[in-house]
């Protein structure tokens, strides 16, 4: 009796858990549909984002290259996630519907696209935007990057930020480390 007991609750165990996940599953469905993206939470996986030191700092080694685009640091400082985004950072993602320059954007990379941080497969990238181009494309670049990415299309564009939570984003991170 006290075997069956014990088996029916191991049982009930594991089923929760796949419930849990399904439930998980189902939320992110949900959130997907709601928010109007494919990837409705993503985590910062590289440094590309960071800042490493104070706002005023970061910026007087940063800022020249903001002014060749006219964003000036008062101009910049009204931006979103104005002191960047670390690793491990969570973000709650967007449609990214009409985009304004200093949004955090999150794009599709390719090396066949002409994507170099992409040797194989398909890259997410999140940087911020800084340029609209004449062709509609966008130009953007991650804080603590030294130039711009190559220009963005529309239709590679996933998602905006609207949202980061720190640290939040380590077990999504722990799972790219691992590759899955």
């Amino acid at each position: 009796m006290r075997r069956k007991k014990k088996e029916a609750g191991w049982k009930r165990e594991i089923l929760e858990v796949i419930i849990a996940f399904f439930i998980a599953w189902l939320a992110y469905q949900g959130l997907s549909v709601v928010m109007g993206t494919p990837m409705p939470i993503v985590s910062v996986v590289s440094d590309s984002m960071y800042h490493n030191s104070h706002f005023d700092t970061w910026w007087s080694g940063s800022g020249q290259y903001y002014d060749r685009y006219g964003i000036d640091k008062g101009a910049f400082k009204t931006f979103k996630d104005v002191n960047g985004l670390s690793r491990g950072d969570l973000l709650l993602i967007q449609n990214p519907s009409n985009p304004k320059i200093g949004d955090i954007l999150i794009y599709q990379c390719s090396a066949t696209w002409g994507c170099s941080y992409a040797r194989s497969g398909e890259l997410i990238i999140i940087h911020r935007l800084i340029k609209i181009d004449g062709n509609g494309n966008y130009i953007v670049k991650g804080d603590n990057n030294a130039i711009a990415d190559n220009p963005v299309a529309k239709e590679y564009v996933l998602g905006k930020a609207v949202f980061a939570v720190p640290v939040l984003g380590y077990p999504r991170l722990l799972l790219h480390l691992l590759g899955i």
